[in-house]
């Protein structure tokens, strides 16, 4: 979509996409965080059991030393060397520490040991810390105790190592998890898609249909839901009413049709002294067109367009066929006439209602064309011998004020000569740049075809119009009446 000045004006997404991504958002945030718990939750339950497990270990150990302490310190070193070379066969992991204090002895044993009276300090720490936690150099360790008398043992493991192998386990049903909680979420999409966003697309297809006029056929019910059956059946119930409402206008408008048919005047198909060429925008226009053939083979001919299109538009044209019918038989100077038109139409038409109207009288005998417009599109006389004249305004609009007058204008004429009477359709219909057809290309395509038969010259006028406007719609009716001096 773009605004005014070519600005670009970005779709909004369809309901589906907003649907799907708050629903997997929301279900993705709650499974990542659902995930986070477990694992925080898990770390620390497994980081307690490990100590528990390595408060046993310290707890046998310690009973083997006390059952040594008779014997000596090179016995209890090597026990406690035994015990670590057996945690080094077991699952344990191999970063791990036994310190031993004996009285005032301190014996140590386990992988990368470091220095012992720092190791120590390190572990008391660990031991008495509510985490049972210590770094010990760049290691953080967790440490579990036991004591006996004067013997306190020591047993630290690598919060590295632990956690990492913690992890690995954790992880591996983690990833399970997140694969069931992914399946949930691509279950819960599809079955929202299907139960919403399916039936709604329905119904959007629908109702776009039903905008761009096409109200035949069934929309297609829909059951799932309470609030879809009744859409849908609303939607039903409105395009039957449309479709009805539609069949009863096209019945109005195509007798509306037959109506302004019947008002105009019998063109002799083969006449090669009058033809006519009129094509309304809608199905009825606003153009009207006349002639009668008076006494002694004068003519009088009228060309009107009314304001607006359409229905309205053909109202006020047969009101007009009325008017002229009526004056004709009154007088048929052409401005007395539009001074008599314009006195019943001002007081018929709304406000905003008026018309252009140019009437012409041909007397061929007296070689005479006397016309009066009343602020009528120019009209063209093609010259047997000579230059096409200009058949210009005598006079402002017809409904305007009730009061107004107009000027005939008396041009001599000769056999051969024509009369091109047009609406404003010609000279204003537009290309697809919005380049208007103009006056002077009516007037080049006349010149150029005035040694063509009338009904010719009248087509030709209107196919270069139709070529002029390619593609695009018509906007305004389009008349002509052309008439030849014989």
């Amino acid at each position: 979509m773009k605004l005014a000045g070519g600005q670009q004006l970005n779709q909004p997404h369809s309901l589906r996409y907003r649907l799907l991504w708050s629903v997997n958002t929301i279900m993705g945030v709650g499974l990542l965080s659902f995930l986070m718990f477990l694992y925080l939750h898990e770390i620390h339950q497994r980081l307690k059991d490990r100590y528990e497990a390595l408060h046993d270990q310290a707890a046998v150990i310690l009973d083997g030393v006390a059952e040594l302490r008779r014997q000596g310190l090179p016995e209890i070193q090597e026990y406690v060397n035994a015990a670590s070379r057996l945690m080094r066969g077991t699952s344990v992991p191999p970063s791990h520490y036994i310190v031993v204090r004996v009285g005032t002895a301190v014996l140590q044993s386990g992988t990368n040991v470091p220095a012992t009276g720092m190791f120590y300090a390190a572990v008391r720490r660990g031991a008495r810390s509510p985490t049972h936690q210590a770094f010990a150099g760049a290691q953080q360790i967790m440490v579990a105790d036991a004591s006996q008398g004067d013997i306190q043992l020591y047993i630290g493991e690598s919060i590295a190592g632990l956690e990492g192998r913690i992890r690995d386990h954790i992880l591996l049903w983690l990833a399970v998890i997140a694969a069931v909680g992914v399946a949930i979420t691509v279950v819960v999409s599809m079955t929202l898609v299907r139960l919403v966003t399916q039936p709604l697309q329905r119904l959007v297809v629908a109702v776009d249909r039903i905008g761009r006029g096409d109200f035949e056929g069934d929309i297609f019910e829909i059951y799932n839901s309470r609030e879809m059956a009744v859409l849908s059946s609303a939607i039903n119930i409105m395009r039957a009413a449309l479709a009805g409402a539609q069949r009863a206008d096209r019945q109005r408008i195509a007798k509306a049709r037959r109506i302004q048919q019947h008002l105009l005047p019998i063109v002799p198909t083969r006449s090669e002294q009058i033809a006519c060429e009129y094509k309304p925008a809608a199905m009825v226009g606003g153009d009207y067109f006349d002639f009668q053939i008076l006494s002694g083979g004068t003519m009088i001919a009228c060309v009107a367009d009314v304001s607006g299109h359409g229905v309205p538009a053909a109202i006020s044209a047969a009101m007009l066929k009325t008017l002229f019918i009526a004056t004709i038989s009154r007088t048929s100077d052409p401005a007395q006439a539009l001074t008599l038109m314009n006195a019943g139409f001002t007081q018929v038409a709304l406000e905003e209602d008026f018309a252009s109207v140019i009437l012409v009288h041909l007397d061929p005998a007296a070689r005479t064309l006397q016309y009066a417009s009343a602020g009528h599109e120019t009209c063209y006389l093609l010259r047997a011998l000579g230059p096409v004249e200009m058949l210009n305004s005598t006079g402002g609009l017809l409904g305007l004020v009730t009061t107004a007058q107009w000027t005939s204008r008396v041009v001599p004429i000769n056999p051969g000569d024509r009369i091109i009477l047009v609406t404003d359709g010609l000279s204003e219909t537009a290309d697809p740049d919005g380049m208007l057809f103009g006056r002077q290309r009516v007037h080049d395509v006349l010149e150029a075809n005035f040694q063509e038969p009338l009904n010719v010259v009248a087509r030709r006028l209107l196919d270069a119009v139709e070529f002029w406007r390619q593609a695009g719609v018509q906007m305004d009716d389009v008349t002509v009446l052309a008439i030849a001096v014989v």
